[in-house]
């Protein structure tokens, strides 16, 4: 039995972007999805990012949410035992465990944030602001 490869994740949505796509219907976070799937690579989501943002989203924007995270191109990302020195390094940077989450799995996937909340991260994190 071989185990299948599976494409590189190359971006992180963090919460603002989660809600900037299915809330807002941002250009700024849907294209950017857009070049990642088409570059055959994939996007990367924090579970507590998703689960934060699903908890805030409700209707119409929810169910755009789990479409979002349905995609083959979504790489859910669990938090992992071994990166409890770094998150908890980010979450006192950050404030925010989400924050922090999504802070580890860039650097771990070398992959640049895409957020609307940039000044949260500090200093350390590749990002790609857009307006929110």
């Amino acid at each position: 039995m071989t185990s299948e490869t599976k494409p590189p994740v190359r971006l992180i949505l963090d919460r603002s972007a989660l809600l900037g796509y299915a809330v807002l219907r941002t250009v700024h976070v849907g294209e950017p999805v857009h070049e990642v799937i088409e570059d055959g690579v994939r996007f990367g989501v924090p579970v507590v990012a998703a689960a934060e943002a699903l908890n805030m989203a409700t209707g119409k924007d929810l169910a755009l949410l789990h479409q979002l995270l349905a995609l083959p191109a979504c790489a859910l990302l669990p938090e992992r035992a071994q990166d409890l020195p770094e998150l908890t390094f980010w979450q006192r940077r950050t404030h925010r465990f989400d924050l922090a989450a999504a802070a580890v799995a860039g650097l771990t996937h070398d992959a640049a944030v895409l957020t609307g909340e940039g000044p949260g991260y500090s200093e350390g994190v590749p990002l790609i602001h857009f307006p929110g």
